[in-house]
């Protein structure tokens, strides 16, 4: 892993505060979530199970990766790719990238 532990903690930490407080903000269908896979953190809308399937729903919005000391934000493509964040492509600290996404354009993703 190129990040720090302690980095990679702090950050995750400030990413599921932001998710929480978001969620709030969606009423009891949707949240977001934070979640780790690999050396990248995603942040995800997940709806509640469907009541005859019981199948919880995950949909990635947000990826941030850290290399050489910046951390790199994308945006989900409908076909599972990932674009650059364009606003904000890369930032050296978590809290600009959170500042970055509550300034996101009519909040796209929530």
């Amino acid at each position: 892993m190129s990040v720090s532990l302690l980095e990679f903690k702090r950050a995750r930490k400030l990413l599921e505060a932001f998710c929480e407080q978001r969620s709030a903000s969606f009423g009891s269908n949707a949240q977001l979530s934070c979640q780790q896979e690999g050396d990248s953190l995603l942040i995800a809308e997940v709806t509640r199970p469907d009541k005859s399937t019981g199948v919880e729903c995950r949909r990635p919005l947000v990826k941030l990766d850290y290399r050489d000391n910046r951390w790199f934000l994308f945006w989900s493509q409908e076909d599972g790719g990932w674009q650059p964040w364009p606003h904000l492509p890369e930032a050296e600290s978590v809290q600009a990238v959170i500042d970055e996404l509550e300034q996101a354009p009519l909040h796209i993703h929530w």
